[in-house]
């Protein structure tokens, strides 16, 4: 009996001395693994902090480039690099390092995270929809727009009217009557302010330095070839055709003092623009028949991506071939004008506008007349969104002034 005491004491004294040394190293490696765990979250905050600091002196200083290096912060350092990309991206990459245990042997080593984010300039091609002067037009149960939606001035609805996109609008909703009930897929903000640049001149400087630049204040007449090539002609000169990385190796076709007329199937990217005075009759395109892309937008395999930007309008021509629909695939801009359809009020019925793209301009522009719900004049609208643009723009578009984060790689 009392020998078996004696194994049943040592049994526990064994059993009792095991489980301490478990308990022991359990508490050792809680500690090491919560020491671990704060060193990365530390380290990766400090990178998230040195990201987020460039990218507040770019929003400041669109130009700044000169990146930080090995700043003390948070117990750490941080260097950041700024480099620019293809389309006026910029990449940010910023690298945190501090002192935190090596996983195996508990021993401190440098831990090291890195944060590299790719911006772009905030173009106004994102907007499926901008207007600076509405015009007391009110948006209406049918009424759907499938992209960003801003206004410099108040949002007017009567009915039911959808928009899929995030809706801004500088002076509020008003809604008539009170009890129509606007969709709002996308959010809604109120006091919102996005001003229209007061000039063309990055357009026509991009153009001066590797583009398509006229000066001659004669029109310009282009017509895209599906083959990748463009046909143009400057007032009463012969035609020529070439290649339009031939023609505008960057993209951008400017005429100065001058309109533009255009139609045809575009393979390629370009940006075309007209400037002049509204009172000289000058810095308008007009659309003379179908303008479209080589392959469908919706096509993974689309690059093709048309920019239209005039000081005053772009015009549907009244003619022949816009009497029986008009296709439009293109992001158009009017910075002190609009987007309507010559003779809106007395050409025949022509149709509908079918556009792809989206419509950014200084005042809304009448495409029709209607009566009782049935047209008179003109064209109905079949507008849609060219999501692309989200993310991607024409060649040197017109921007916000601002730029937005396209990615964030951790």
């Amino acid at each position: 009996m009392g020998r078996t005491s004696i194994l049943m004491v040592m049994g526990f004294n064994v059993i009792f001395a095991l489980m301490g040394f478990s308990l022991s190293r359990v508490t050792e490696e809680a500690v090491k693994n919560y020491s671990l765990y704060y060193t990365n979250a530390a380290v990766h905050n400090m990178a998230a902090s040195a990201a987020n600091i460039a990218a507040n002196q770019i929003f400041f200083t669109p130009n700044w480039r000169e990146g930080y290096s090995n700043v003390p912060f948070a117990g750490g350092t941080y260097s950041v690099q700024v480099k620019d990309l293809p389309n006026r991206r910029i990449q940010i990459t910023a690298r945190a390092t501090t002192q935190g245990p090596d996983e195996t042997t508990g021993e401190y080593e440098n831990k090291t995270a890195t944060i590299i984010i790719v911006m772009q300039p905030s173009s106004f091609s994102k907007f499926a929809y901008y207007s600076v002067v509405e015009g007391g037009i009110y948006w209406i149960t049918g009424d759907t727009v499938w992209g960003p939606f801003h206004t410099q001035s108040k949002l007017s609805v009567s009915g039911n009217p959808v928009f899929y996109g995030k809706v801004t609008a500088k002076n509020g909703l008003f809604k008539s009557p009170s009890s129509s009930k606007p969709k709002f897929y996308g959010g809604f903000q109120s006091g919102v302010s996005i001003n229209l640049p007061s000039d063309m001149s990055p357009l026509e400087g991009a153009a001066q330095s590797g583009g398509k630049y006229f000066t001659s204040g004669a029109d310009v007449s282009l017509t895209f070839n599906a083959d990748g090539t463009v046909t143009w002609q400057e007032g009463g000169n012969p035609p020529m055709t070439e290649p339009l990385s031939t023609f505008a190796p960057n993209g951008v076709v400017y005429a100065k003092n001058a309109n533009v007329r255009m139609k045809g199937t575009l393979k390629g990217r370009v940006t075309v623009t007209a400037t002049g005075s509204s009172g000289l009759g000058k810095g308008n395109v007009y659309l003379d028949d179908n303008i479209v892309y080589s392959k469908d937008p919706s096509d993974p395999e689309c690059d093709d991506m048309l920019g239209i930007t005039a000081d005053n309008n772009v015009i549907i021509t009244d003619n022949a071939a816009n009497n029986n629909d008009i296709n439009v695939h293109a992001s158009i801009f009017c910075r002190t004008g609009g987007f309507t359809a010559q003779n809106y009020n007395t050409r025949p019925i022509a149709g509908t506008i079918n556009l792809v793209g989206g419509i950014q301009q200084y005042q809304r522009g009448p495409v029709g007349t209607f009566s009782g719900g049935s047209i008179n004049h003109g064209f109905q609208k079949n507008y849609r969104y060219d999501e692309r643009l989200m993310t991607d723009l024409p060649p040197f578009y017109p921007t916000t002034g601002s730029y937005e984060i396209l990615s964030w790689y951790e």
